[in-house]
């Protein structure tokens, strides 16, 4: 027999769910009686090391939607509706609802559930605004919501139509646009997020072309967009996107890591609101509860965190931590996101740092010639160096013949041609420096505050085949001394700044899926040539250009990390000349151990550049150990006059083709 209070708590509970029911039921069209989560949903509250918890949930994913809803104050402008069974068409309504400060509700295709029918009614919203069309969010339930409100469908033949629709109608002007791929979900939720506090719309594209339509791009100018940041990372969004955008004027950036846990950590610091009032957190393994948290998130100035449903990777568990004194909301039940995880449990994983490395103490002189003070790394006059109608250097692949961007042949060009102006003062060769700094600005790729210039076309070395897209620390290196000298000569900013983000690529960690370049090798720093996700070869003239970079960027920042780097690749020559020096024979071409101590890679073109790189190497340190090495390989090929010329003439062959290795 029950108590008196428990039979007064359930005649309660029967007569809520009677009366939202039955005014569910009295609206036009149909309500889902099986999806009637009626009356409030759960809201619960846990208590941790940081505060109070509260939680927004409901036995599925539209009693969730309608926990959220909740949290908003009745009369509101707008509600926005989206199907809960797909993320595509409900990606860009999440910015479009954080601008209205509004909610979104989601619903199955063919009924409204009744619950979110009762929920859009205590809100009384002037307009209800359907995203996607019929066949995700039918007729029938469109009447429905008709019933409760004004009503309107947005709504394009492919998801990118939709998306654009959705912007055109909340966003008449958008200087800054956040483009977000739509093959998934959670870097476009986050990018809603984030950019709905500052009212900055999301528009998706198909990140895997090789560029974006002419309907993106058109949209994008009757927007008035001058800056663009790119939700996600590479393997997101590809780079001939960002290059493809960058080359028509726009201002591109992009935050993204390796998962879209780190990206949704990149973009609320980008562009998400400086001093968050609350944070949320949801799962980064489904995109409903996450579309829930997006539009709350956007709309209050709030952070939105990504989790799993035990624990919180690293990153997220880090800025997680930043935020201990802001209200805490989990949006969706324990199953998704458990309590462990939303009081900051950290998976265990680490994120990837640099390991450590021998130093010299090595005091680099600043008062000596720098690098290429006395050979330039091109002969500018060579009339087989051909330039395009800008002055851009044109190189065309050895695979294929066709004509792609390739960074050490635009570095190298450019430190070259700056090097004849301050020889002869003839404004040219300043503009075509300049020329080639620029492309490689247009052609660069973000990694957080990095700049990476990348190889987009494969290379097959022997054993060894790189896909299309690859990093040099040789190309980082040279780029970085083109930039930095173009700043001492000139004093403009931009040249500044291009050589800092440049440096920052070399405290970028090895990553299987982001620029890299900059690993520790048996407490060896070394700056790889051919970074990819196959083992390092441990070129030794791509090494030591980079060492040239750093160098100059020391010389220029008198930076203690930046000597502590140069000290340490520095060191790293003097430790592999061992494996790089063959006695009575042409140097190996590259220091890889089992691998490059055979006779594929004794290459003549590059024997009189190592041992011109030991010699500058000496200049700077005034180490006799590299003069040592240099005069040992040179006494190993005694009888080639063509070296002999070589170092001792007029031009050495620096600028042999940096991929032209091996057979």
């Amino acid at each position: 027999m029950l108590a008196k209070g428990s039979i007064r708590r359930a005649r309660l509970r029967r007569a809520v769910v009677a009366i939202t029911l039955g005014a569910a039921l009295a609206l036009s069209g149909t309500v889902s009686p099986a999806l009637a989560n009626v009356g409030p949903p759960p809201v619960s509250t846990v208590q941790s090391a940081a505060g109070t918890i509260t939680r927004l949930a409901g036995v599925d994913r539209y009693a969730t939607s309608v926990a959220v809803s909740r949290t908003f104050p009745a009369k509101t402008d707008a509600v926005f509706v989206a199907t809960g069974a797909d993320f595509p068409d409900a990606l860009s309504g999440a910015a479009a609802a954080a601008s209205k400060k509004s909610p979104v509700l989601l619903t199955p295709r063919d009924q409204l559930p009744a619950s979110v029918a009762a929920e859009i009614k205590r809100l009384a919203p002037k307009r209800i605004y359907v995203l996607g069309g019929s066949g995700v969010v039918s007729g029938r339930v469109v009447s429905t919501l008709a019933g409760i409100a004004p009503t309107q469908r947005i709504s394009g033949v492919t998801r990118y139509e939709t998306a654009s629709a959705i912007v055109k109608k909340f966003f008449p002007s958008a200087p800054e646009v956040i483009l977000a791929t739509g093959r998934t979900s959670a870097d476009a939720l986050v990018a809603g997020a984030a950019g709905g506090s500052r009212s900055v719309p999301t528009l998706m594209i198909d990140g895997t072309r090789d560029t974006v339509d002419n309907a993106t791009l058109q949209t994008l100018k009757e927007l008035g967009t001058t800056t663009i940041r790119i939700a996600g990372g590479h393997g997101a969004i590809s780079i001939r996107i960002e290059q493809q955008l960058r080359t028509a004027g726009y201002d591109v950036h992009r935050s993204g890591g390796a998962s879209r846990f780190e990206t949704a950590v990149e973009l609320m610091a980008a562009i998400g609101p400086e001093n968050p009032t609350a944070v949320y957190l949801a799962t980064g393994t489904d995109f409903p509860d996450a579309l829930s948290a997006a539009a709350v998130t956007g709309g209050r100035s709030a952070a939105l965190i990504l989790g799993t449903s035990a624990c919180l990777p690293t990153v997220s568990a880090q800025a997680l931590n930043k935020l201990a004194d802001v209200p805490r909301f989990v949006v969706g039940g324990t199953a998704v996101l458990s309590d462990a995880a939303a009081s900051g449990r950290s998976c265990g994983d680490t994120v990837p740092k640099q390991g450590t490395w021998r130093t010299s103490g090595f005091t680099f002189s600043t008062a000596v010639d720098a690098p290429y003070a006395d050979r330039p790394p091109v002969d500018v006059h060579d009339p087989s160096i051909r330039l395009d109608s800008t002055g851009l250097r044109i190189y065309n692949r050895v695979d294929n013949g066709q004509r792609a961007d390739h960074p050490v042949a635009y570095a190298q060009y450019g430190i070259s041609a700056l090097a004849e102006y301050q020889r002869t003062g003839e404004r040219v060769w300043l503009d075509r420096a300049t020329r080639h700094a620029q492309r490689l600005i247009e052609m660069h790729t973000d990694r957080g505050e990095a700049w990476f210039y990348p190889y987009l076309f494969p290379w097959t070395y022997p054993g060894v085949r790189m896909g299309s897209q690859w990093w040099s620390m040789m190309a980082q290196g040279e780029a970085l001394s083109l930039f930095t000298r173009l700043y001492e000569e000139t004093g403009d900013e931009q040249w500044k700044g291009a050589a800092d983000h440049t440096w920052q690529s070399f405290l970028s960690p090895r990553s299987t899926s982001e620029p890299w370049g900059v690993m520790t090798d048996g407490g060896r720093l070394w700056l790889e040539e051919y970074a990819a996700n196959v083992p390092p070869l441990m070129a030794l003239n791509g090494h030591i250009f980079a060492v040239f970079g750093l160098y100059d960027y020391y010389k220029l920042t008198g930076d203690a990390t930046v000597l502590k780097y140069l000290d340490g690749a520095t060191t790293a020559v003097l430790e592999v000349m061992p494996a790089i020096r063959k006695p009575g024979g042409v140097s190996y071409y590259c220091a890889r151990a089992n691998f490059c101590q055979t006779k594929t890679w004794q290459n003549a073109a590059y024997h009189p550049i190592h041992i011109w790189q030991l010699r500058t190497l000496a200049r700077l340190t005034s180490d006799g150990r590299f003069t040592t090495w240099a005069d040992r390989l040179r006494s190993d090929v005694p009888g080639s006059s063509t070296m002999t010329d070589q170092l001792d003439g007029a031009w050495p062959i620096i600028e042999a083709d940096p991929l032209d290795v091996g057979e």
